[in-house]
C-alpha cells in the first residue's frame, strides 16, 4: 500500500457516508462518523507529509460542500422523502375563493353590529350575518356601522355615528319585554 491510498480511501469512505447521512435516519451518528473518516483521512495525509496534508484539506473543502448538494438534490426523489415531504397541490385541487368580490358590494353600506366589536365580531348587513373587524377598537353590539373597505378577506368596518343617512328602526338582541303595567 503506498502513501496515497489510505488517506484516500478514508477520504472516499467519509464522503459516502456523509451522503449517507442524508438518507439514513440516524440522529447524526453516520455524519460524526463520516466527520471522523475525514479528519482521520486528514491527519494520515499529513503524517505522510505536508504537501499532500495541504492537498487533501483542500480537497476535503471543496469535496464536502460538493457531497452535500448532490445528498440534497437526490435526497427528494427518494420513497422516504416522497412519504415525509408534502407534494404541492394540483390545480384541480386548488379552490379559489375570492371573498373580496363577495363582500365588495357592502362597502359603503350601513349595518349593525350584533355581537360587541372588540375588535371582531358579527355583524348584520340587510339580514345577511357576517364576521367583522372594527377598524376603531370597540363597538357596541347594536351600534350603527359602515363598511370601509375589505382586507385579506375581512370586512373592516367603523361607528357610523352621525355620518348615517338615517337611522332606521332600532336593532336589539334582547327580546322586547312589555313594560305596561296597569
Amino acid at each position: 500500500m503506498d502513501s496515497l491510498t489510505l488517506p484516500l480511501l478514508l477520504l472516499i469512505g467519509g464522503l459516502i457516508l456523509l451522503i449517507a447521512e442524508a438518507f439514513v435516519p440516524s440522529g447524526g451518528m453516520i455524519g460524526l462518523l463520516a466527520l471522523g473518516l475525514l479528519a482521520v483521512s486528514l491527519y494520515v495525509a499529513f503524517r505522510q507529509s505536508n504537501d499532500l496534508g495541504i492537498r487533501f484539506l483542500v480537497a476535503e473543502l471543496l469535496l464536502i460542500p460538493v457531497a452535500l448538494i448532490v445528498a440534497l438534490q437526490i435526497w427528494p426523489r427518494t420513497p422516504f422523502a416522497r412519504r415525509i415531504v408534502l407534494s404541492p397541490p394540483t390545480a384541480e385541487e386548488v379552490t379559489v375563493t375570492h371573498a373580496r368580490a363577495r363582500l365588495d358590494h357592502l362597502l359603503g353600506e350601513f349595518g349593525r353590529a350584533l355581537t360587541p366589536l372588540r375588535p371582531s365580531g358579527l355583524v348584520d348587513f340587510d339580514g345577511r350575518r357576517l364576521d367583522a373587524l372594527s377598524e376603531d377598537g370597540l363597538i357596541d353590539a347594536g351600534s350603527l356601522i359602515r363598511a370601509v373597505r375589505i382586507q385579506s378577506g375581512q370586512l373592516i368596518v367603523r361607528a357610523a355615528g352621525d355620518s348615517a343617512p338615517h337611522d332606521p328602526a332600532p336593532f336589539s338582541i334582547e327580546p322586547e319585554t312589555s313594560s305596561d303595567v296597569g
